[in-house]
């Protein structure tokens, strides 16, 4: 990467950019699920580790969240983007050296923030934890370059109109920014109190909502039709779920704080938005099951359809929760339990990273024209992915359960911990196949780029991946 960044733009090769952002991103990626994992161990195991107040749950859990966030989750997006917004617009992307310099300070910036956390540096905010000249650089250095690019590239585009992901991926982008300068005010201003708290969780509903949820289900708008041949079932249907996301989505998000003293106008309104998030959910799941009509062989044959597919049905799952769980009747249970824990698994180790793990696995063969060097270690990290992942989900779900009937009955505390400990357990060991999994991940796509036999002019990656 270093030898192109004062190359001439046009010296490039393209999707340089692409390749790193995709690197980078899985080895947050493993970076992220190590911590989770360790992190988990200190729920189950007490004992494991004491003494030293750097390896504090206190000190490495919000390390742990924006490694996966920013660096896994973010930067697979931005590897997606420079990739297929091109494809899709039959072009280059606008700059190949705006993107490398932009994967630099990304991860540049990404190890710095991180670096200050883990010195026990926050803001104290949940889900915006990092110190406000972190916000600030992630917002002018990582977000509006990456926006950038990806604008240029769609108005430089030699189609006619503009296909369903890069209305979501142009959106997206200009509404995380928004997000991220909105959200984050509370340092700029110092607001404290109420005002601080709700800003607080606006910005943690919304980089979910507005940036997380739309981009990963863009990604599947690409995929699917581009692997299985099929053209999209409906693009009517996309564009319903396009405008209901950005209508119903950007909810006030006074859902996640139903006991404290703002307006019950807002809260209740902030609930009936919640619920009607079902909208843009059953269009999308709707949409891509209806495209894979006649192709549900690849779902067993293809490692990118597979990943893909999983994905948008933990879509279903997940909206369900989401909806009702913002409504009174279920959330004065459920509030400040594991279940909360695990519905926000759910939504990033599940449905987001399923179709982003898709997207890098078929960009990165496709750009370096290289054919996957182990079908065998693919499988494995998809099924260790899926099993980690549910047994993380399931264990979570029902501790938050025991949690729940422990807040509301008043059972002593010490009793409600012993209860839940064997879930904890589960947990780690769900969380630590996670990580093993990615391991094999990054390990598979470095010998792809190293000895992935090339794939001949014409052909896909992934219609060569299961001949000898």
């Amino acid at each position: 990467m270093f030898k192109y960044l004062f190359a001439k733009n046009e010296d490039i090769p393209s999707g340089s950019a692409a390749v790193f952002f995709g690197f980078s991103s899985i080895i947050w990626f493993v970076i992220g699920t190590g911590l989770g994992s360790f992190n988990a161990a200190k729920l189950a195991f007490p004992d494991f580790v004491t003494g030293n107040i750097y390896f504090a749950f206190g000190h490495m859990r919000q390390v742990h969240v924006m490694a996966v966030i920013f660096g896994w989750i973010s930067m697979a997006f931005a590897m997606a983007m420079m990739y297929i917004t091109p494809a899709l617009g039959n072009t280059k992307l606008w700059s190949e050296k705006l993107g490398l310099w932009n994967c630099l300070l990304w991860n540049v910036g990404l190890l710095l923030g991180l670096t200050v956390l883990w010195a026990g540096v926050t803001s104290g905010r949940e889900y915006s934890d990092f110190p406000w000249p972190i916000d600030l650089y992630l917002a002018f250095f990582v977000f509006i370059p990456l926006a950038i690019n990806v604008w240029m590239t769609i108005l430089n585009r030699r189609t006619q109109g503009i296909y369903t992901t890069n209305w979501f991926f142009a959106a997206a982008i200009f509404m995380v920014i928004i997000v991220f300068l909105v959200g984050n005010s509370p340092e700029f201003f110092h607001l404290t109190g109420l005002t601080e708290a709700y800003l607080t969780w606006w910005f943690a509903h919304n980089v979910l909502g507005l940036w997380i949820t739309p981009v990963a289900a863009a990604i599947a708008y690409y995929t699917i039709p581009k692997v299985t041949g099929n053209p999209l079932y409906s693009h009517r249907i996309g564009h319903l779920h396009f405008w209901s996301v950005v209508v119903f989505y950007s909810t006030p998000a006074a859902h996640h704080l139903m006991s404290a003293p703002l307006p019950e106008w807002l809260k209740s309104f902030a609930s009936v938005e919640g619920v009607l998030i079902l909208v843009p959910a059953i269009a999308f799941v709707s949409n891509i099951m209806l495209t894979m009509k006649g192709k549900w062989h690849m779902f067993v044959e293809n490692v990118e359809v597979r990943f893909t597919i999983t994905g948008c049905l933990m879509a279903i799952p997940l909206n369900m929760q989401g909806g009702f769980q913002q409504t009174r009747a279920i959330n004065w249970y459920i509030h400040g339990t594991g279940w909360i824990v695990a519905h926000a698994h759910l939504a990033l180790l599940g449905f987001s990273t399923f179709l982003e793990s898709a997207a890098v696995y078929l960009g990165l063969q496709t750009i370096m024209k290289r054919k996957l060097y182990s079908l065998t270690l693919a499988n494995m990290h998809f099924w260790l992915l899926l099993i980690g992942f549910t047994t993380y989900w399931v264990s979570m779900t029902i501790a938050g359960l025991i949690q729940g009937a422990g807040k509301i009955y008043e059972v002593p505390y010490i009793d409600v911990v012993i209860a839940e400990h064997p879930y904890m357990i589960a947990r780690w060991i769900g969380g630590t196949l996670v990580f093993i999994g990615n391991v094999l991940w990054l390990y598979n796509m470095w010998m792809t780029a190293r000895k992935g036999t090339e794939v001949p002019q014409g052909r896909m990656p992934h219609e060569l991946g299961y001949e000898r």
